[in-house]
């Protein structure tokens, strides 16, 4: 089989969506790492606007990959190739680079996948702590998982 190597304009756009992708993910990293720091102070408005601004970022990310997708669809690409078999395939001199890219991406979208998921238990142990207090001191009512009166 023949395989013949991308346009360099192809190859630059993929390498400029995966630069902006990786822009993304280094911006929810930083905003993992903020957010943490806003749990362990119990900064109820920080916390809010960081969470917001992960939504924000996610979004962007998703977007630069559906461009991606597209420009590879547009290039007549099978959708079940992973990126790093089109790059091996299709990237010629410039393969060696963006594989470079795109390991760095993934790294870095493993390392946001982790954060989130020590911010989300950081979250539950911070409403769980906090509810417990307000409970204790009776500024909240206590809520039941199932009510044992019966149905309503």
């Amino acid at each position: 089989m023949v395989v013949n190597q991308l346009s360099s304009s192809v190859m630059q756009e993929l390498r400029i969506l995966l630069e902006h992708m990786n822009v993304c993910a280094l911006a929810l990293e930083e905003i993992s790492k903020q957010e943490q720091k806003a749990i362990h102070i119990l900064d109820s408005d920080r916390i809010m606007l960081l969470a917001d601004r992960r939504v924000d970022a996610h979004q962007k990310l998703g977007q630069l990959e559906a461009e991606c997708h597209a420009l590879l669809k547009q290039q007549n690409i099978p959708s079940d190739m992973t990126l790093e078999m089109v790059i091996d395939m299709y990237g010629g001199a410039e393969a060696r680079d963006l594989q470079a890219i795109r390991r760095k991406l993934y790294n870095r979208v493993l390392s946001v996948d982790k954060g989130t998921q020590e911010t989300r238990l950081r979250l539950l142990a911070a409403y769980s702590v906090t509810s417990t207090i307000l409970q204790s001191l009776g500024l909240t009512q206590s809520n039941n998982t199932y009510n044992r009166s019966g149905a309503k």
